[in-house]
C-alpha cells in the first residue's frame, strides 16, 4: 500500500502542472486584464498604465508569465521604469518554492488569503457530505430492499429532482420561504455581525449553515441513493446472495452480513470526488448566502481580473482533487480485501 500511495503522488506532479498550465493559458486569453480595471480612466496618463503593467509583469508573453508564477522572478531583473535602471519591484519566489504571489485587489499574500477562506469553504462542504452520505446511504438502502414499492418511486423521484434543481434556484427559493417569510433562519453571512467575533464558536455559525448545507448536500444525495440502489440490487443477484438463501439464513443476516457491506465498497470511491469538488459546488453557493470562503473569493477575483488569486484557487482545487481521489482509492482497498495493489 506504501508504494501505491508514493507512485500516485509521483503521478499527481505531472498532473499538477498541466492544470496550472492550461488554467494558465485559458485565464491569459480572455478578454480584459487588471489594468484596464484598474486604469479604467480616459484620461489616463499611458507612461504610468505601461509602468504598472510592467511592475505586475504582464508585459511579458504568457509562457514567461506562466514561468515566472512557477519559479518566481527573483532571477530577473525587472525594469519597472522603463529606462533601463532596473527595480525589485514585485519580487517573487514562484510557487515551486511555497509563493502565490501577491493579490492585486487586496495587496495582500495569496496564500494568506486563502488560508483565512479555505476554513469556512471545509466547515461547508464537509457538513454537506456528511449529510449527503448520511441521507443518501439509507435512502437507495431502503429503496433497493423495497424495490418496486413506492419507497423505490418515492426515492427516484426524488433522485431526479436532486440532480435536475438548479443549486442558485433552490438557495434563492429557500431565503425566500425561511427567511424572508417565515424568518426562522438568517438570510446571508457566516455569523452575528453584531457579536464579538473573538467569541464566535461553530455553534454559532450552525443557523447559517443550514440552508446552504442542504442546497450543497442536496446533489450529494440524489447521486449517492441512485448508485447504492443499483450497487445492493446488483449484489442482491450474485451467487453467494442465491447460496445463503438456500441455506436458510435469515433475509436480516443475508443483507446485513452480505448485501449491504459487499454493496458500499463502491460506494467509497464517491468520496474522494466529491471532496475534490468542494470547491468548485461552493462558488455559487458561497456567492448567493454571502458565505466567506473560498467562492466568494475566487467570484471576485475573476470580475477583477485577478491573476494570483484566480492561479492559487486552481492550485487548491486541483490538490484537493487529487487528495480526494488518493483517499477513494485508498480507502477502497483497505474496506475490500480482495483489492491488492502490486
Amino acid at each position: 500500500m506504501g508504494r501505491y500511495l508514493l507512485r500516485r503522488l509521483v503521478q499527481a506532479v505531472p498532473t499538477i502542472f498541466g492544470v496550472t498550465l492550461i488554467s494558465f493559458l485559458l485565464m491569459m486569453a480572455t478578454p480584459g486584464d487588471p489594468i484596464s480595471l484598474i486604469t479604467f480612466n480616459p484620461d489616463s496618463d499611458p507612461e504610468t498604465t505601461m509602468m504598472l503593467r510592467r511592475q505586475l509583469g504582464l508585459d511579458q508573453p504568457p509562457l514567461m508569465q506562466y514561468l515566472y508564477w512557477l519559479i518566481g522572478n527573483d532571477w530577473v531583473n525587472i525594469d519597472v521604469n522603463g529606462d533601463g535602471t532596473g527595480d525589485m519591484w514585485g519580487k517573487r519566489q514562484g510557487f515551486l518554492r511555497g509563493d502565490l504571489g501577491q493579490s492585486i485587489k487586496y495587496k495582500s499574500s495569496v496564500l494568506e488569503l486563502i488560508l483565512q477562506r479555505v476554513g469556512p469553504t471545509l466547515q461547508l462542504g464537509i457538513a454537506a457530505i456528511l449529510v449527503g452520505y448520511g441521507l443518501g446511504i439509507p435512502i437507495g438502502l431502503l429503496s433497493a430492499v423495497y424495490h418496486r414499492s413506492w419507497i423505490d418511486q418515492l426515492s427516484r423521484v426524488l433522485s431526479v429532482l436532486g440532480n435536475a434543481v438548479p443549486s442558485f434556484w433552490l438557495a434563492l427559493l429557500l431565503i425566500i420561504v425561511f427567511s424572508v417569510n417565515l424568518r426562522v433562519l438568517p438570510m446571508s453571512g457566516m455569523f452575528d455581525i453584531t457579536k464579538n467575533s473573538a467569541t464566535i464558536t461553530i455553534f454559532d455559525t450552525i443557523p447559517y449553515m443550514i440552508m446552504p448545507v442542504i442546497v450543497l448536500s442536496l446533489g450529494i444525495i440524489a447521486g449517492i441513493s441512485r448508485f447504492t440502489r443499483a450497487q445492493v440490487l446488483e449484489v442482491m443477484g450474485q451467487d453467494y446472495v442465491r447460496t445463503a438463501n438456500a441455506k436458510g439464513l435469515p433475509m436480516r443476516r443475508v443483507r446485513w452480513g452480505h448485501i449491504i457491506p459487499n454493496a458500499l465498497i463502491p460506494a467509497a470511491t464517491f468520496l474522494g470526488p466529491t471532496l475534490g469538488s468542494l470547491l468548485g459546488g461552493a462558488v455559487i453557493i458561497e456567492q448567493v448566502f454571502s458565505w466567506p470562503g473560498m467562492g466568494r473569493l475566487v467570484i471576485d477575483a475573476v470580475f477583477q481580473r485577478d491573476y494570483p488569486i484566480i492561479m492559487g484557487s486552481v492550485v487548491i482545487g486541483a490538490l484537493m482533487y487529487i487528495l480526494g481521489v488518493l483517499l477513494s482509492d485508498t480507502l477502497y482497498g483497505l474496506l475490500d480485501p480482495r483489492i491488492r495493489f502490486n
